[in-house]
Formats: structure tokens, sequence, C-alpha cells
């Protein structure tokens, strides 16, 4: 399979290949399929899923919510600054734990990100059943809030903080950048962030997801970063056959995907 992006530099492919995200076969390619990078600019990506949000349907994933409050991303900030490795600081790669989980339904991408997420911290108390019931849905029935997520990556995280994180539905470079040092921070306290993706149809898409009519929502764990690059586990390899358990992808491809939703950082 063809990675969803075409890569920046040699270098950061071959790091990708040995930390095992992706296949020789994936660093030869020379080109992305249409599904990865999408047809459409940021700006065009964004008026896409500001047409068809609803942030009010129980049935998408990432319903609802609101973004921390400058007091609360202020306390995040404190609390990662006091707990920054001091080995990691100049590190320019760094890779969590592989917990990765093929979600048990078509909806139960939130319970396997918590699962996986709560795993690369080291933390196994409970199954995608525990978490599905915990947040509100059965199987094949409604979607993971983003409230319902923030609060379980808070009370099972062992003590970790987490902070909602609001994405415009045209991200900016500056938040690209915000999403780089997070994802650093985090990675090297331990911790995964957690994205949420909205896909639009000839818009950028994960690795493996179908460019379809429907706009897709969906809950994922970030593994860790290499330079520009971040890593992520998918839950969806149990939806969809083309769709890998570990992918890597620009960051500024990533957040586009979550804009208009998000991450837990």
């Amino acid at each position: 399979m063809a990675v969803a992006a075409k890569a920046t530099t040699a270098g950061v492919l071959a790091a990708f290949v040995i930390a095992g995200l992706i296949g020789p076969e994936v660093a030869a390619a020379q080109s992305a399929p249409s599904v990865g990078n999408g047809t459409l600019s940021v700006q065009e990506v964004g008026a896409a899923k500001a047409a068809v949000d609803d942030r009010n349907d129980r049935s998408k994933d990432g319903w609802g919510g609101t973004p921390a409050t400058a007091a609360q991303l202020a306390s995040k900030e404190a609390y990662m600054a006091a707990n920054k490795p001091k080995s990691l600081t100049t590190a320019t790669t760094n890779m969590l734990a592989n917990t990765h989980q093929g979600q048990w339904y078509n909806n139960y991408c939130g319970p396997a990100t918590l699962v996986m997420a709560l795993g690369m911290r080291g933390i196994w108390k409970y199954d995608q059943g525990t978490f599905a019931y915990w947040v509100g849905i059965s199987p094949n029935n409604g979607g993971t809030g983003v409230d319902a997520m923030g609060k379980q990556l808070n009370d099972e995280s062992g003590g970790f903080q987490y902070v909602r994180v609001d994405l415009p539905y045209s991200p900016s470079s500056s938040d690209v950048a915000a999403f780089k040092s997070r994802l650093i921070a985090d990675t090297d306290a331990g911790a995964s962030l957690v994205g949420n993706a909205m896909e639009v149809y000839n818009g950028p898409h994960l690795v493996g997801h179908p460019n379809s009519g429907t706009t897709i929502y969906h809950w994922f764990p970030f593994q860790g970063y290499d330079g520009d690059w971040a890593a992520y586990l998918d839950s969806a390899t149990t939806v969809w056959s083309s769709v890998p358990a570990r992918s890597g992808m620009p960051n500024s491809t990533l957040v586009t995907i979550m804009g208009g939703r998000g991450y837990n950082w």
C-alpha cells in the first residue's frame, strides 16, 4: 500500500521504516494516492467541513464539547513544563509503544482510541466494551463525544492532565506549529495526544480511509513524532481492509484532517 502523503525527505521515510511504521515498499513509492493529500486546498476543505458539520449530531464522533479556556491551557502549559524529561529536550524523534487494537464495531473508534492511548502509558484496566458503556454508546449506535473522551482520558490517565484544543475548519501555520509542540511535549512525557479527524470528499484522509461522499469522523491516538511528521495508530483496520495499523503523515496534513474538530492534548 502506498503512503497517503509524499515524502518530504528520504531521511524521514527511512526513520519511519526503521521504526516499523511503514514498509520499504511504501518508502519506495514516488507519489501518493488521491485520497491522501486530496485535491482541495486547506480553505476549500474548511468550507466543505463548515457546510456539513453538525456538532449536535450524537451519531458522529467528536460531537459537542467546548475547547479549553485560556486558564486551562495555561495550567496545562505549566504542568508540561514541570514534567518535561530533561533527557529528551533535544530529541528529534520519539515513539511510544505500539498498542494497536482494531475497533470492535464500526462506531467504536472512541473506545478503541482510549484503550490504545492509555495503553501507551502502560494502563490496561478496561476494554473497549467498558469504555463504550462509559461514553454512552452501544454497538453500531452513537458516536463518542468530545466531553466524554476528555473525561475518560483524565479519569484513567494516572494523573496526566488532558485539555481539549479545538481547531478551526481551515487551520493556519500557527495551528500546525502549536500541534507539533504539543505532540512533542505529550510524547516526551509518555502520553499519547489524541486526535479527532473530520474527512470530507476530496480532502486529505488518514491512510487507507475511503474518499467517498460520506464525511468520516474518527478518533485516533498519536504514537510519536519524527521532525515534522507524526505517527499514529488507527483502529479502523477492522472497518476497512485498506487501513494499516500504524502510519505516519506530515503534521500539516494531519492538522488539516483534524480541522473543524481538534485534539486532546
